[in-house]
């Protein structure tokens, strides 16, 4: 699992993407990898498979209209987040966003297990999951929201900022 992500961030970095934060292995013969980042933006013709592991592409747009659009143009889905203070803003990004679980100023990993699990795209199942959720779930979206952006608690491990 680890050798797959680090091979996908050598590919996107041999197609043009441009290391912000190189992913690692942190210990030999185990999976345990530093989370990356990769500017993706340059790279026209950019795959749409999942990757899964600690490596994230960051795509940099001029505007949030663009920012939606680019968000939605994957068949997958799981979580998508958005941090500023603005309600309205965040009122049209849910309203917009094909993404299971929608949070504003949250974090999009550590979601309750009795969310509903991956939304309408390629990464869900299309139905709410959870225990005893088809008891009160119609359409397998959930949002955690906060009206402030704040940092909460300690960040996930091998992340800083600085």
């Amino acid at each position: 699992a680890a050798r797959a992500v680090l091979t996908v961030q050598s590919e996107l970095v041999q197609k043009g993407g441009q290391v912000l934060i190189e992913s690692r292995l942190q210990e030999e013969n185990t999976a345990l990898l530093s989370p990356g980042l990769i500017d993706v933006t340059s790279i026209s013709n950019r795959s749409d498979a999942e990757v899964f592991g600690p490596l994230l592409q960051l795509i940099r747009v001029p505007d949030f209209e663009q920012a939606l659009r680019e968000a939605n143009r994957t068949h997958y889905g799981l979580a998508a987040a958005l941090f500023c203070e603005d309600k309205e803003r965040y009122k049209q990004f849910e309203r917009v966003i094909r993404a299971g679980c929608v949070n504003w100023n949250r974090w999009s990993t550590g979601a309750s297990g009795a969310l509903p699990f991956g939304g309408i795209g390629l990464s869900g199942n299309h139905r709410p999951a959870g225990y005893f959720s088809a008891d009160y779930c119609s359409y397998p979206v959930a949002s955690l929201e906060q009206d402030r952006m704040q940092l909460t608690g300690n960040l996930p491990p091998g992340l800083t900022f600085e």
